[in-house]
This record gives C-alpha cells, structure tokens and sequence, in this order.
C-alpha cells in the first residue's frame, strides 16, 4: 500500500522491500550508535529474511504457497510470478531463489564469524586477558 504511487511493479516488489528495509535500517541505526552487537543483530536477521524470501521466489511457477493481501481479497497476485513474469525471468524461478538462498546463509555466516572475530579482537585487547 506504501508504494502504490510509485507503479503496480514497485508496489508489488514493496513488501519484500519492506522485508529487508527494515532490519537493515536498524543496523544502520547501530552502527551510527556504535553498537556492534546491535549491528550484527539487525544483519544476521537481514540476511535471515533472504530464506523466507527465496522460498516465495521458488513458488512463482508452481504458485502452490497461500497469498496474503491487505485490501480486496478477491485481486491477489502471487508477487514474485508477477515480478519475475514482467522481467522476463519466471522460468528461472526456481534457480533465482536458489541464488538468493545461498547469499542469505553466507551473509549470516559472514555476519557470527565478524561477530566473533570482534569479540575476539576485543578480549585480547583488555588488560589482563594474556595468559601468563
């Protein structure tokens, strides 16, 4: 509904834009904070969201998963059949998702393994964390 002014393909694509808007707003709200924890939080659950999102990718074909809307429950269009059908890309639904998948895990890879080399960084800089 956010986005209706903009065109139906923004409007379509809005909810995952909000989806990843989100979060990811909030770990630019921490990082300006300097709160690495809260950063790492927000990122991990950015990149979380890449799963759920690539399962409804997987599903433009097929059309299988229920659709929600808000509004007129009786014009419900499955987002990503109409997204990837207007760019020409519906018979790479399945790949696309694959894609995405894969970049939503290794970006919450990424983001525990800077977490943790954070952390570990930190503990050998405080006095008295040397062994001996």
């Amino acid at each position: 509904m956010l986005f209706r002014w903009f065109g139906e393909f923004i409007a379509v694509a809005g909810g995952t834009f909000l989806q990843l808007a989100a979060p990811f707003s909030l770990a630019v709200y921490f990082a300006f904070q300097r709160n690495a924890l809260g950063v790492s939080f927000c990122l991990f659950f950015f990149f979380q969201q890449f799963l759920p999102i690539a399962v409804y990718m997987a599903d433009a074909r097929a059309q299988q998963l229920p659709l929600l809307t808000v509004g007129d429950s009786e014009y419900v269009i499955h987002d990503w059949n109409y997204l990837f059908g207007k760019l020409g890309l519906l018979e790479h639904d399945v790949q696309i998702a694959g894609t995405v998948r894969i970049f939503g895990w290794l970006g919450m890879l990424w983001v525990t393994l800077w977490l943790l080399r954070r952390g570990l960084s930190r503990k050998q800089e405080l006095p008295g964390s040397e062994p001996g």
